[in-house]
């Protein structure tokens, strides 16, 4: 089965629990004239992994967080598939229905209201899905 991985940093360590830091770089992190042209990005991003060996890291280590691909696939195809087939739905219908461009532009953004309400309230059980393992890097 494939996997996703990312190196990250241990930045603090709970009882059950590490805080990481993953830096994402944009598509020109191998450009070579990305120190020229500006439009490099870096961002960083701290993320909560449940683990029951917490204590085995060290503030600072780098560790490897991996997940299957299929949950990546999932977790895509829930911030940004299903979301855009849900407005252009709405959009479809508002214009059908009164055939006026701009109700249908917006009841195509008014019909997210619910998706994304939907998704923050269920929060806790996607956290529990979309799990990321952590491992220590061995030389």
């Amino acid at each position: 089965m494939k996997q996703i991985s990312h190196y990250a940093n241990v930045e603090a360590i709970g009882k059950n629990s590490l805080k990481v830091k993953i830096t994402s770089y944009s598509a020109c992190h191998n450009c070579d004239a990305k120190h020229g042209c500006g439009l490099m990005e870096c961002k960083n991003k701290i993320i909560e992994v449940e683990t029951a060996h917490a204590e085995q890291f060290v503030i600072g280590e780098e560790v490897l967080l991996t997940m299957n691909q299929n949950l990546g696939y999932a977790a895509v195809f829930l911030g940004y598939v299903l979301p855009l087939i849900i407005m252009l739905l709405g959009l479809a219908c508002g214009y059908f229905l009164t055939q006026s461009e701009i109700i249908g532009g917006i009841s195509g953004i008014i019909i997210l209201i619910p998706y994304y309400l939907w998704l923050f309230l269920n929060r806790k059980r996607f956290a529990t899905k979309f799990r990321f393992n952590v491992s220590k890097i061995i030389d």
